[in-house]
């Protein structure tokens, strides 16, 4: 599958008038904000073209419509002049003309080995282990983990010898009510329940997002040293990012409680 993503171009256009306009556009919308930023290295100043020097594995909660990578991208693009690259539901690539609009933004589908060499190039990378099932949850199951038993973000991380850093999204769930989900268009699609599409109402009860405010929290690096090939090592990686936001997460679950 080719990859047609050039980030210092990505950059470079979001410096630009015009380009800042649509790089702040959710980050204004959504009164979105970023702190821990200083947990992700920033772009070494230093010849021209220079890789930022340090590849890091951002790991997060997920929400409808991907919105919300979206909107964490625009923040860690405008705070450390990086450029994340994510990786996305492969599926995706499959709907006609949506798969070069999201490599063109940085998405690129969900497979290992590519992600191992972006990070130790020295690239910035956001994953979401939950996937579909994180995106497409009910209102009655936000701020929810749906990760399962999937490791292979720790996997990743441990063979590019790189960090992983929890990203913690609060409101994202709050952008829409989502009180079922269909049961035949996904899996026309898709051929499975997962993809059973959600029915979203946002604001004014139409598909686009409520303005709820988005704040994104950077938790403390976890360690990924150990044998990837090693089910004891992968474990811990594992569940040291998931108890990372999971007990961040039950904090909000109480708060929103209706």
């Amino acid at each position: 599958m080719a990859e047609d993503f050039d980030s210092a171009f990505i950059l470079e256009l979001s410096e630009l008038s015009f380009g800042r306009f649509f790089r702040d556009l959710p980050i204004k919308y959504f009164d979105a904000t970023l702190d821990g930023v200083e947990k992700i290295p920033s772009a070494r100043a230093g010849a021209e073209g220079e890789r930022p020097k340090s590849g890091v594995l951002l790991v997060g909660n997920h929400a409808m419509f991907g919105l919300d990578g979206y909107v964490l991208g625009s923040l860690v693009m405008r705070e450390t002049k990086r450029v994340p690259r994510f990786l996305a539901e492969r599926n995706l690539w499959k709907i006609p003309g949506l798969g070069p609009a999201i490599t063109s933004v940085g998405a690129l589908p969900g497979e290992p080995k590519r992600a191992i060499e972006l990070l130790e190039q020295g690239e910035l990378v956001i994953v979401y282990p939950g996937g579909v099932d994180d995106s497409f949850k009910t209102s009655e199951e936000r701020y929810r983990l749906k990760w399962g038993a999937r490791a292979g973000f720790a996997r990743v991380a441990m063979r590019a010898r790189v960090p992983i850093v929890p990203v913690l999204g609060e409101g994202i769930d709050e952008m829409y009510a989502i009180k079922s989900r269909e049961k035949n268009i996904g899996r026309w699609l898709f051929g499975s329940d997962r993809y059973d599409l959600p029915f979203a109402r946002g604001l004014f009860g139409t598909f686009l997002p409520r303005r709820v405010k988005l704040a994104f929290h950077l938790l403390d690096a976890i360690d990924t040293s150990g044998d990837p090939d090693r089910p004891e090592d992968l474990e811990r990686v594992r569940a040291a990012t998931y108890e990372a936001l999971e007990s961040r997460l039950r904090l909000l679950r109480e708060r929103t409680k209706t």
